[in-house]
């Protein structure tokens, strides 16, 4: 199972005094050491020695060119052609307290909520599939063995408004969804995460998250989560 440090892994933590919710959200985005991070912006904003920030050096479409996709992530594929994005998507079971991270910038991952009564559920069955990917990165990505600084799959999602349309390959068909909210909410402090993961939803739904806020190069972390619901429409 891949570590915790890193962009947007989340910890859920079954606790009985988290209100009503029965778990407690504590997603971490952290940077790995000596970056030499600006403390304002996101991650991937580097100041260099003369003060002037550094751009940042790699793009999602290039390091897929050179590397191909992640392993393992031929369980569906996600794309939201008014931010560009054009993602495979892998499985990721959460079967304990952690819901571990994408491989890299490239990928986005479906988490399978099924040992979680009342969370999740698989794309087009009437519930609600919950996708999460890197908002930017700034590391080394195991799997290319390579090092990544630039935007990742999900840096325009805080431009999606309702209407966005969201698709997902799966199972053989094409799944449309149309965005009908989205949301920021604090990375730390009490959230009630079940009413944004609940499967008890009206439509089919998904739910697509990631860092959101500002980045604080003192602390490594985001301040927020984005969240984005979309509801089935063909």
């Amino acid at each position: 199972m891949i570590g915790i440090v890193a962009l947007i892994a989340v910890v859920l933590i079954a606790t009985a005094n988290s209100g009503d919710s029965g778990f407690r959200f504590l997603g971490i985005g952290q940077a790995s050491e000596d970056t030499g991070l600006d403390t304002v912006g996101r991650q991937i904003h580097e100041e260099g020695d003369d003060g002037e920030v550094v751009p940042p050096v790699d793009s999602v479409e290039d390091f897929a060119a050179a590397h191909g996709n992640p392993p393992n992530t031929d369980f569906a594929r996600l794309r939201i052609p008014a931010i560009n994005v054009n993602a495979p998507v892998g499985r990721w079971i959460v079967d304990s307290t952690i819901m571990p991270e994408p491989y890299g910038p490239v990928d986005v991952a479906y988490y399978d909520m099924s040992g979680w009564a009342g969370l999740g559920g698989f794309p087009g069955e009437g519930g609600n599939a919950v996708f999460g990917a890197h908002v930017d990165l700034n590391r080394y990505v195991s799997y290319a063995d390579d090092d990544y600084r630039g935007p990742a799959v999900f840096w325009s999602l805080d431009q999606l408004g309702a209407g966005s349309v969201i698709e997902v390959d799966y199972a053989g068909q094409t799944l449309r969804y149309a965005v009908v909210w989205t949301e920021q909410v604090p990375a730390s402090g009490e959230v009630n995460w079940r009413q944004y993961f609940t499967s008890d939803v009206a439509v089919d739904s998904i739910t697509l998250y990631t860092c959101g806020g500002e980045f604080d190069g003192a602390t490594a972390s985001y301040t927020h989560r984005l969240i984005v619901r979309a509801e089935r429409i063909s």
